[in-house]
């Protein structure tokens, strides 16, 4: 058993507790208790440890990640969805060269340094496998499903097959295997029907990029513009959509998944995703850049939905830390009071990350029985402190993910 301890812990619980003076009492697998530093010091400890001018608050979590774009840095074009996509298709065989095993370790220690301890990693290749469990952190290893064209969706099927069984050489309380599709635009109604049942057999978590761009919206409504030349430029056929909006939606009932920028996305359309218990997620930073727009939180709170905050990939970001991430966050949504802003951003990368989570992980709260994951900030402030640790904190403290300090 151990014993850690700081001026303040902040719970990230619904109700945002925080307590002065805390200590959490842990062994490798759980919380065993939470109280005030003083109550828990006559227990047996292996080590006893009091962070002083700090705050502890639960792992952050980074839910939507691309690890295999960690060496993007001026390759693509940014500004435009279509021209990003465009750079994608262009460039991403020199984006997966020889030294994209060492960025992507790099990265990885991106993410610990600014106290992440979970994350969901969408993989579309595989390349992230044995980085991604060979690491510290927990991990949501979302599988990617991607094809348009019937005559290839066979050769792809047999491929996901392929990662998901590697993949699932690696499960355990740290490796979870899941399931992705891309989007609506890029998976056939075919592929999309086997991986949903896959998903449903296997009880496989599932992630689905959807409505990021305005692009997006309207190849699925007028069944034009961008993506139809996309098709033709870079498959060299005619294409249509192979859902409506709706349709797609609907094809969802009973997973609850997660769904990933959802920027265009409409009142109905986030009606839908809070009756089938979706999620979504959000990446301020890379829907900046892809398409001058971010979430919607007014119609979030509408239509009763917490979001998730994330980073997305060095395909559209300048970097993997969850801080940078959440501090643009505080300056980007001027209409929102500050203070109470800087505590969703919070709960939304630890509290609200986890709750109702399909795996059934107790994790994201600092909680009796619940996984001793903890990041540590330094801190000098006294009150709102939230906002004054998303406003100062550039890296973590120290990390500790199954009772075992990281950094």
């Amino acid at each position: 058993m151990y014993l850690i301890g700081a001026d303040y812990l902040l719970l990230c619980n619904e109700d945002f507790s925080i307590i002065k003076n805390g200590g959490i009492y842990f062994n490798e697998n759980e919380i065993l208790e939470i109280d005030t530093y003083e109550n828990l010091q006559n227990k047996p400890a292996k080590s006893q440890k009091y962070y002083q001018n700090c705050v502890i608050t639960p792992a952050l979590t980074n839910l939507h990640i691309h690890l295999e774009f960690s060496q993007n840095e001026g390759s693509l074009k940014f500004g435009n969805f279509g021209k990003w996509l465009d750079s994608v298709i262009e460039n991403r065989e020199s984006l997966m060269d020889s030294s994209l095993q060492l960025q992507m370790q790099n990265t990885i220690q991106t993410l610990l340094q600014s106290g992440v301890g979970f994350v969901g990693a969408i993989s579309s290749y595989g390349y992230d496998l044995e980085a991604l469990a060979n690491s510290p952190l927990r991990v949501l290893y979302f599988n990617e499903a991607i094809g348009s064209k019937v005559e290839a969706l066979d050769m792809l099927y047999q491929n996901l097959l392929a990662r998901l069984q590697d993949s699932q050489q690696f499960s355990s309380h740290h490796f979870f295997p899941a399931l992705a599709i891309h989007s609506p635009y890029s998976v056939h109604s075919k592929m999309l029907q086997k991986v949903l049942n896959l998903a449903k057999t296997q009880s496989l978590p599932l992630s689905v990029h959807f409505l990021e761009s305005k692009e997006e919206r309207e190849w699925l409504e007028t069944k034009k513009g961008y993506f139809q030349g996309f098709f033709e430029r870079f498959f060299h056929t005619k294409m249509q959509p192979f859902y409506t909006i709706s349709d797609f939606l609907n094809s969802f009932r009973g997973l609850k998944p997660y769904f990933v920028h959802c920027l265009e996305a409409t009142y109905k359309d986030l009606e839908m995703i809070a009756k089938m218990q979706g999620k979504i997620i959000s990446c301020p930073k890379s829907n900046r850049l892809l398409n001058n727009k971010i979430l919607d939180l007014n119609l979030c709170k509408q239509s009763q939905i917490h979001p998730i905050f994330a980073t997305d990939g060095k395909s559209s970001n300048d970097s993997l830390s969850l801080l940078d991430e959440l501090r643009t966050a505080l300056y980007a949504y001027m209409d929102y009071d500050l203070e109470s802003l800087a505590k969703d951003l919070l709960l939304g990368v630890t509290y609200y990350a986890h709750k109702d989570n399909p795996l059934g992980i107790k994790a994201g709260s600092l909680k009796k029985g619940f996984l001793p994951d903890f990041a540590v900030f330094k801190t000098k402030a006294k009150e709102q402190l939230a906002l004054m640790l998303l406003l100062y904190t550039k890296k973590a403290e120290a990390l500790y993910i199954g009772g075992k300090q990281i950094i």
